[in-house]
């Protein structure tokens, strides 16, 4: 008797263990998802900050690089067909079609090699930046007999010369891209020649390489 008691009192223990078991487990549930919150909160303001303090010193870098472009512009005398705008962490080089090709072909005149090779040097120095080349026209239709059959193939055939031309000078392939835009992102409404002409041009557009020196 004494042993079945004994018996009768362990399963009374076990059954009252059985009882506070599922409690306990879903505290401890509730305690780990409550650190990985915590863990969560504290480390997205970590990445913030550092993804904040990345784009100061990126946009720090830029300014320093757009004022030592428009010295270059000025030192060469180059401001007449071209220009330099700072635009949030890109730095955009524009120059007119005039400076750089004869009208209608993809062929450089003698100012517009003598352009590019100035360009050349000043992408050298400035070899932490990638350079995407970026071709437009107005949106005046070719001309009856015309070698291309629209801006599209004038505009993607200029910007493909001026990257074979950058290769061709020592600048590094994984630095270059070139696109033709043909009358598309027109800075002037096409409705005057002076701004149609201003519309005719290609944009060399730099974007900081991380890591590079």
């Amino acid at each position: 008797m004494l042993i079945e008691s004994q018996i009768a009192d362990c399963g009374g223990d076990m059954r009252e263990t059985q009882l506070w078991l599922p409690t306990y487990a879903a505290l401890c549930t509730l305690l780990l998802a409550f650190f990985v919150v915590l863990y969560s909160l504290a480390e997205h303001p970590r990445k913030d900050h550092s993804q904040a303090l990345l784009r100061k010193q990126v946009l720090e870098i830029q300014a320093r690089v757009f004022s030592d472009i428009r010295a270059f512009i000025a030192q060469n005398g180059m401001e007449a067909g071209m220009d330099a705008v700072l635009e949030d962490v890109s730095i955009t080089l524009r120059v007119s079609e005039g400076t750089l090709f004869a009208p209608g072909t993809e062929h450089f005149l003698p100012a517009g090699l003598k352009t590019l090779n100035q360009l050349k040097d000043l992408f050298v120095v400035q070899r932490q930046q990638t350079i995407h080349i970026r071709s437009y026209t107005d949106d005046a239709p070719m001309p009856s007999g015309a070698r291309f059959r629209n801006d599209w193939e004038l505009s993607a055939l200029r910007a493909a010369h001026i990257l074979r031309h950058l290769l061709a000078q020592g600048i590094e392939p994984g630095r270059l891209s070139a696109t033709g835009f043909g009358m598309l992102e027109p800075l002037f409404p096409n409705t005057t020649e002076e701004n149609r002409a201003k519309n005719r041009r290609v944009e060399f557009v730099l974007e900081l390489r991380l890591g590079k020196e």
